[in-house]
């Protein structure tokens, strides 16, 4: 039975613009981005929320960000919301995006139920929140929306097995950190020239079992055109995304912006003969995970693909690729020998018309990360 809250204290309504510095310091404190608001960091948090929020292409569509206020006007709750355009059968239709839900910690429970109670009942077709936690999925099925498994596995792919196994036990504290050679504890220095020897022996041997690429392929720069061209012509899917140049221009310009991940690389793929195979854009570093946010093989051309996504990751330094399942792909990135992990984010999905989650159970949509929260990361 969806949950049904009402009006108790506080009042939901839109997010404006001088509401700014109190959703800042909501924010700041609840994701522990800073210990204090100082003047610099306002000064981001008010071109993040005035760019993404409020001045954007979407804003005609009418979605407005959601702010919990109590009596007095003091916020206790925000819910970023971002319109996106999607296509259905050919039919435009609405998605809103919820993200960033935050409560003021003496709030918690009312204000936080409120807010997502009318996020899912604006009028979109089609509701989205793709890095939910396991709180944000008991919410979110509370009120009657689902969680898709199949949207919500991620696959991994480790380019340097040795390098890769060092910095996660690094993080994990099982290695002491990196530090100049004469000071390297003696356990981090004899875990040096084993996880060279690693990655000197794993990837050749992960290559010769998998399956070879169908065809050869080349590589160039994916401009906006060339993939509005690709996204337009992808409709094998009943449910994509519906992009205009300017749209797409602005998508691909914020998530360019978020450095913290790495450098953004667009690449399209063509065969010998300039047919599209697919394209891919990720964000290559080469400490940590360089993450995969969109990802796309025409019929055929699937290993090909991915061999040249590996190539080109490999060849500038990365040490381990990751990303989100693309269902169309599930098969390639198997015989790969990608590992595949649900969680800890989860795609959820809300909509009053079954035919769209049925079409997300089935994998009959292309959802990548640049169209879900992704770029709506303050970074």
């Amino acid at each position: 039975m969806p949950m049904r809250v009402s009006s108790i204290t506080g009042q939901v309504r839109a997010f404006a613009k001088e509401d700014i510095p109190q959703v800042a310091d909501l924010h700041r404190r609840v994701f522990r981005v800073a210990d204090h608001t100082s003047e610099e960091l306002l000064d981001s948090y008010r071109t993040y929320f005035t760019q993404v929020l409020l001045d954007h292409p979407w804003r005609d569509y009418g979605a407005e960000s959601l702010v919990h206020e109590e009596a007095g006007g003091r916020i206790t709750g925000f819910l970023a919301v971002a319109a996106r355009r999607m296509c259905f059968n050919g039919q435009d239709i609405q998605a809103r995006i919820g993200s960033q839900l935050v409560v003021d910690p003496d709030s918690r429970g009312m204000a936080g139920l409120k807010l997502m109670s009318a996020f899912l009942a604006g009028p979109q077709d089609l509701s989205i929140a793709d890095e939910a936690n396991a709180v944000g999925l008991q919410m979110w099925e509370g009120f009657g929306g689902v969680t898709s498994f199949l949207y919500s596995l991620q696959w991994m792919y480790p380019l340097r097995p040795g390098q890769f196994a060092r910095s996660v036990m690094t993080e994990k504290k099982v290695l002491p950190p990196f530090s100049p050679r004469h000071q390297r504890p003696i356990l981090s220095r004899l875990f040096v020239p084993l996880a060279w020897t690693l990655d000197a022996l794993v990837p050749p041997i992960l290559k010769k079992l998998s399956v070879s690429p169908e065809c050869r392929v080349v590589g160039e720069e994916l401009t906006c055109d060339s993939l509005l061209a690709c996204l337009a012509e992808c409709g094998e899917r009943s449910l994509r995304p519906a992009y205009d140049q300017r749209s797409l221009i602005w998508i691909l310009q914020r998530a360019d912006q978020l450095r913290r991940n790495g450098s953004l690389q667009k690449m399209l793929v063509k065969t010998e003969r300039q047919e599209v195979a697919g394209w891919y854009l990720y964000y290559l570093k080469t400490k940590g995970i360089s993450e995969v946010v969109q990802l796309y093989a025409n019929p055929g051309f699937a290993h090909a693909v991915l061999g040249h996504l590996f190539g080109h990751a490999e060849s500038h330094g990365a040490i381990v690729l990751g990303g989100r399942l693309e269902p169309s792909l599930t098969r390639a990135l198997s015989e790969r020998h990608c590992l595949f992990h649900g969680g800890p984010y989860w795609a959820l999905f809300h909509s009053r018309r079954p035919e769209l989650l049925h079409a997300l159970h089935r994998g009959d949509a292309f959802f990548s990360r640049l169209e879900g929260e992704w770029c709506l990361h303050f970074k």
